[in-house]
């Protein structure tokens, strides 16, 4: 887990206890909520993987990103301490969810544990790397028109993949909340631009037909 990059398993017993980590289980449906000191703990994923959604006063929710196993959550709103914006996470498998306390883990103990600078430098590099995935999206749904959006989308696939032939990680429907559009409409427009020759597909895996640059 990247989190714990770099840090020596002889280490992360001694790690784990002075973070005062603890684990919980979950299963597929579930909602994780967290307790009243929410604003305190930061989750990384031992196994399965959530849906992180933003939701509404109405109780409408935007699906942001699927987490996988070893993704951190809650670390933005740990350090910013901001309680008035609600976002959901939900089991998509069984999930095994392990806390850690925000002030032990970005604070060096009285100990001055050898481990605590590098899991510092780790969850900044976390953060990062979630900030790049948010800006994906950002470009994504800025886009004033379908086409526009799916072309963006598939185009930030291919570039992960390192090829015009990949597989996207989304089912139609979470793609279509993905891109906060109808799913029926998805679908019409993947049909349409198959037809138009800009893209071909079967099931999740797609190839991006890309004119020869001159």
């Amino acid at each position: 887990m990247d989190l714990f990059d770099k840090i020596q398993e002889t280490d992360r017993k001694s790690m784990l206890k002075c973070i005062n980590a603890y684990a919980r289980q979950y299963t597929r449906g579930d909602y994780i909520r967290y307790p009243r000191e929410a604003d305190s703990l930061i989750g990384i994923i031992e196994e399965g993987n959530l849906q992180m959604a933003a939701e509404d006063l109405w109780g409408n929710r935007s699906l942001i990103s699927i987490l996988q196993r070893g993704a951190v959550f809650g670390e933005t709103f740990a350090c910013a301490r901001k309680e008035n914006y609600v976002l959901s996470y939900q089991a998509l498998s069984d999930c095994r969810i392990l806390f850690m306390d925000y002030s032990r883990v970005f604070h060096t103990c009285s100990l001055a544990c050898s481990f605590h600078h590098r899991m510092i430098e780790n969850i900044v590099k976390i953060i990062a790397e979630k900030n790049l995935e948010f800006i994906k999206k950002i470009d994504v749904v800025s886009k004033l028109h379908l086409r526009e959006k799916i072309l963006t989308y598939l185009s930030q696939c291919a570039r992960s993949s390192g090829t015009a032939t990949f597989t996207v990680p989304l089912g139609r429907l979470k793609m279509a909340e993905y891109l906060c559009v109808d799913r029926s409409a998805l679908s019409r427009e993947l049909s349409n631009m198959s037809r138009d020759g800009l893209i071909s597909y079967e099931g999740n895996r797609f190839t991006l037909h890309i004119p020869d640059q001159v």
